[in-house]
């Protein structure tokens, strides 16, 4: 039996920084995401500033749900196993029981508030990534979106074999080019996919 699908639509935080509206276009294959329920995934890195109550979006893509799984396929076994095993970790030590949301008072900026791995406030973290999936114009909370702390990031790139990470530095350099001082803020770091 299908599940049914529980849809929102498009939170502005999903919006792209760049044009201030939703994804429209496959950041790999630049397929038209907004019509026919195409499945597909928005990822952003958010910087903190220390002291101040502002941030701003290192990077942001939006992938469809086939370029998403091709990507996957080029994760080691090894890197593949290693995130698993790390997701089964987290979600033993959170209990037993579904993870339920009261669609009729879902709060996002609540529920978007606390890293979903380790429950840290993204306040105080110096960065983050926040995760969704969408099909066309709507927000699927089937899987609800997520944050990862910038503690969770750190974890996860440690579990990345060196074939990884090689070819999630080959994505950001040839999709996300990022301008000089962007370039600058996250040289060296591993991008996380999910």
């Amino acid at each position: 039996m299908d599940q049914k699908e529980f849809k929102i639509d498009i939170p502005q935080r999903f919006f792209s920084d760049v044009s201030d509206s939703p994804f429209e276009n496959c950041n790999i294959c630049d397929k038209y995401l907004l019509e026919n329920d195409v499945p597909y995934v928005v990822e952003k890195a958010v910087k903190n500033y220390e002291g101040h109550k502002f941030s701003s979006t290192i990077y942001e893509f939006a992938i469809c749900q086939d370029c998403h799984v091709n990507m996957q396929k080029s994760m080691s076994e090894e890197s593949l196993q290693n995130l698993q095993g790390y997701y089964h970790k987290v979600m033993s030590a959170k209990g037993k029981e579904p993870l339920v949301i009261d669609i009729q008072n879902f709060d996002l900026d609540n529920w978007l508030s606390k890293c979903f791995f380790d429950g840290n406030e993204i306040e105080a973290m110096n960065e983050y990534q926040i995760v969704a999936q969408f099909k066309g114009r709507q927000l699927v909370m089937n899987t609800p979106p997520i944050i990862i702390g910038e503690n969770a990031m750190k974890q996860m790139a440690g579990l990345l074999s060196d074939k990884t990470t090689d070819e999630m530095n080959g994505f950001r350099d040839k999709f996300l080019g990022p301008s000089p001082e962007i370039e600058e803020l996250i040289h060296g770091k591993k991008l996380i996919l999910l």
